[in-house]
């Protein structure tokens, strides 16, 4: 064990006057010499100014040495004022600027795009400026990412991992399609669903495609199979047709796992936690400070209806004395009915969203305090009908963005920053949309206790979580923008997905993902608070989901 020797920065109070400025400037420059650093004059005015202050709370020697560790973190030789400054800012802030900088919103033409190259099996985390019109070769390298990003998790799985001791192969072995041609017997595949032809799909992967009969197919797993979703298919071929015996999703791959695999670099999307010892510092603070943070999540908050906005004055006036304030996420649809192409339909949009503001700021401490982000729903105005969409257009919103000190009006999909917890918000009808295209009956569990909604609401989660992508459905069914389907996709997965769904309320932990839907807040006036650090135990955090109800 080593000590460290406390060197007296300022006399006490009552010391002689041979303890002069001079002498001071003395004593702090041999100090920051027996440290092995070298301290600017410029610096060293800047820093006894800052000393002063704190020898009048007699923390004079504390902060000095804090000072001087802090910048020993750092690596640094020469203290100049810049360096000085930077060091004190940061060791200056308190719980609540640690906790606001730790939280960061990122919209989804603003995500950078992960790339795998399936020849040189590397990852790279691309920032380019897409368009909104893309091109054929877009539409197919959009199915090509999808499926490498898949494919090459699989194969670090330990079924299909071939064996080294006794030359036999991995439990499985995944055949490419071009190589079923001649060869009988049963085989592994992976592959993406596609229809090429009216009512007839086929399996896709780089080498070909071949005709599915799923006539004798079994599921072996939960969730949806639908058209251009990504799936293991145990089957043999038999005259050009592949006949499915079995049937399931993609193994999945928890998130610490596929960090690893990919690089932490590789994973920055926020651009803030770039190496392991920023990560480690990011996790000291999120165990210190983390428990404080708290975000309220609302679907379907119709401002068109005034029981909604009295139900909202009653949920602010119990957040209204909290310190800090939660983060307040409210998602589309924001009226009850499309209104933007009717005659006066953006004239009461805007009438609707100044009622907000108006109730917002009979709470003054949450107008200029508290955060809000909006999330936009299908039925919003803007540009609608195809994902990722954008905010709501400021034409519509500009009361908030004016009145309320921190309004966010983000994308649908948008990813949230919390200290080291990656946050997801997707307002869609997923069950209903999975429901409509299923290909194959989803399996149900008859002992299950949940309802046959739960049920249902667990395909969907677990069918979106297994094919990392938050719309694994017909472009038909739901239209992307091909040069951003990137921002759909959940590789690796977050730490939350909280999903905006039309159906009653429910929360599923999966592969240490917290998939939450709040339920619609206009129904039954239901919302759900989550806390990303509930519980620090043990130098690890436990997420805290409650759902409440006004």
């Amino acid at each position: 064990m080593t000590t460290q020797t406390t060197h007296p920065a300022f006399p006490k109070c009552g010391t002689s006057t041979m303890n002069s400025a001079a002498s001071v400037r003395k004593r702090t420059t041999r100090i920051f010499k027996s440290r092995g650093l070298t301290i600017q004059s410029s610096a060293l005015d800047a820093l006894l100014n800052v000393l002063s202050r704190e020898d009048q709370a007699h923390n004079s020697d504390d902060a000095l040495n804090a000072i001087i560790s802090e910048i020993k973190l750092r690596n640094a030789k020469v203290v100049n004022v810049s360096l000085l400054e930077e060091v004190v800012a940061e060791l200056s802030r308190n719980g609540r600027d640690v906790t606001e900088e730790a939280l960061q919103l990122l919209n989804a033409y603003q995500m950078p795009r992960l790339e795998y190259d399936s020849m040189r099996k590397t990852f790279t985390l691309v920032n380019s400026k897409k368009s909104l019109i893309g091109e054929a070769s877009d539409k197919v390298d959009m199915f090509a990412q999808r499926y490498a990003l898949i494919h090459q998790r699989i194969l670090r799985q330990d079924i299909f991992q071939p064996k080294l001791v006794g030359g036999g192969g991995g439990t499985h072995v995944l055949t490419p399609v071009e190589s079923l041609l001649g060869r009988g017997g049963k085989k592994f595949l992976l592959g993406m669903i596609v229809q090429v032809e009216e009512g007839k799909y086929y399996l896709e992967d780089r080498t070909g495609q071949v005709l599915l009969d799923f006539s004798q197919a079994s599921l072996l797993t939960d969730g949806f199979v639908t058209e251009n979703s990504v799936v293991l298919v145990e089957g043999e071929a038999v005259d050009g047709v592949l006949h499915v015996h079995h049937i399931g999703s993609p193994l999945v791959e928890n998130r610490s796992s596929a960090i690893q695999a990919i690089g932490l670099q590789n994973t920055d999307i926020f651009s803030s936690i770039s190496s392991l010892s920023e990560l480690e510092k990011e996790r000291q603070q999120e165990m210190t400070y983390g428990e404080d943070g708290m975000f309220v999540v609302l679907s379907d908050v119709h401002l068109d209806n005034p029981s909604v906005l009295d139900k909202l004055e009653i949920m602010f006036d119990g957040y209204s004395d909290f310190s800090p304030l939660p983060v307040f996420v409210f998602m589309g649809n924001f009226t009850s009915k499309p209104l933007s192409a009717s005659s006066n339909g953006a004239t009461a949009i805007i009438s609707y969203f100044d009622d907000l503001t108006s109730l917002i700021c009979k709470f003054p401490k949450i107008a200029s305090e508290g955060r809000f982000v909006f999330v936009p729903g299908p039925n919003d105005p803007g540009m609608t009908g195809v994902l990722p969409r954008g905010p709501i257009p400021n034409y519509f919103t500009g009361s908030v963005r004016s009145k309320i000190k921190h309004a966010f009006f983000a994308t649908n999909p948008c990813r949230m920053r919390f200290f080291t917890k990656e946050l997801v918000f997707f307002r869609d009808d997923l069950v209903s949309k999975m429901r409509r295209h299923t290909l194959l009956q989803p399996r149900h569990d008859e002992e299950c206790d949940a309802s046959m909604q739960k049920q249902l609401s667990r395909h969907a989660v677990k069918t979106i979580l297994d094919q990392s992508h938050l719309s694994p459905l017909p472009l038909t069914a739901s239209p992307i923008y091909w040069q951003h389907d990137h921002a759909l996709r959940l590789y690796p997965l977050p730490d939350a997905l909280i999903v905006g769904d039309g159906v009653e309320q429910y929360y599923e932990n999966y592969e240490e993902c917290d998939a939450i839907n709040p339920g619609p807040f206009s129904a039954g006036f239901n919302f759900v608070v989550y806390r990303p650090v509930g519980e620090v135990k043990e130098n690890e955090t436990k997420s805290d989901v409650e759902f409440s109800q006004i």
